[in-house]
């Protein structure tokens, strides 16, 4: 047994080695939370995997970016996946996987998480992997259609759930926004965000936003929902062969608590194709209308995320064309 074994744990050992990485010092885009932990990926990885007794078999870098690292581990018969923020923590993306986990939705499982840096350097998560393509790389638009209808369907039946509180819940599981309008300035990052906006649209152009969106009685939410909170076609994952169909909704955003017109809104932004937003819209209320009420909130909503989206984002067309984008949505409501 002891000459079998050895040779396996070398195996293992090498296995966790092969993933740190160093990586290349004269690349700047590359952050130095992002660095520090890459060149000691591999160790990290199996002080938090060893413990499971999974006996894995092969371990990759799937996704590194200076938000976020996932490393695949495959075992004999399953994929999983470690999820690693370098900087912030993982507290609204565990909440949003434990709060659905029995809607019998589409979403990986939490396995295990630590978001409180007990074991290592930072706060990580560790869920079913899913494979599949992300839904940007569809081309085909009935396709795109198709898969589309199928993930507002799942919208709609996650907005059944109740969520704890508005916004995002801290490490310590405390939501700190008192409702839902502060939660929407915590997350635009209001004293960063709103001077880019206002030396655009100017300063009768910003009250007018302003005045139509985070002050506007409309929004007020007395009961938050459950949000994904980043509704994105590169955030579902989908199969399409004879079929399509959508394999996960991963990835939510800082936004897990709050008014469900959010995510219908966030869906619904016109740099995402016609055929993705047609197809969220008509599975979304394939379970129902949408009441006048959700409708002046969806706009208001499209409205807040245009700008902030652009501001963000936007190229210097997009940005140019934002001040009379803004007005004639204003004019709209």
């Amino acid at each position: 047994m002891h000459l079998q074994a050895a040779p396996a744990r070398a195996i293992l050992c090498r296995m966790w080695e092969n993933l740190n990485q160093i990586a290349d010092p004269e690349d700047l885009s590359i952050s130095d939370a992002r660095r520090s932990i890459l060149a000691r990926l591999g160790d990290y990885a199996a002080l938090v995997i060893g413990p499971l007794n999974l006996r894995p078999r092969t371990a990759t870098l799937h996704t590194s970016t200076n938000d976020r690292i996932e490393v695949r581990v495959s075992t004999v018969s399953s994929h999983i996946l470690l999820v690693i923020a370098p900087v912030g923590d993982l507290a609204a993306e565990a909440y949003w996987l434990r709060a659905l986990a029995a809607a019998n939705l589409p979403i990986p499982r939490l396995l295990a998480h630590d978001l409180g840096c007990t074991l290592v350097p930072f706060s990580y998560t560790i869920e079913s992997y899913t494979s599949g393509a992300p839904l940007d790389w569809v081309a085909d638009a009935p396709r795109i259609r198709v898969l589309a209808r199928q993930l507002g369907r799942t919208l709609r039946r996650a907005h059944q759930s109740t969520a704890a509180g508005f916004g995002r819940p801290l490490v310590n599981g405390r939501w700190p926004a008192r409702s839902w309008a502060d939660a929407l300035h915590t997350w635009l990052g209001y004293c960063a965000l709103w001077p880019r906006a206002e030396a655009l649209l100017g300063k009768e152009g910003m009250a007018a936003l302003r005045s139509a969106t985070l002050e506007h009685p409309a929004l007020e939410c007395d009961c938050p929902r459950i949000l994904h909170g980043a509704v994105t076609p590169d955030r579902v994952l989908v199969t399409v062969g004879d079929t399509s169909q959508v394999e996960a909704l991963t990835r939510p955003g800082e936004l897990v608590g709050g008014d469900p017109m959010f995510d219908l809104a966030y869906a619904l932004q016109p740099h995402h194709p016609a055929a993705f937003r047609q197809g969220v819209r008509e599975g979304y209320c394939a379970m129902g209308p949408l009441t006048p009420e959700h409708e002046a909130r969806l706009a208001r909503l499209t409205l807040l995320l245009h700008t902030t989206n652009t501001l963000t984002h936007g190229d210097e067309h997009a940005l140019i064309a934002l001040p009379d984008a803004v007005a004639a949505q204003l004019r709209a409501l």
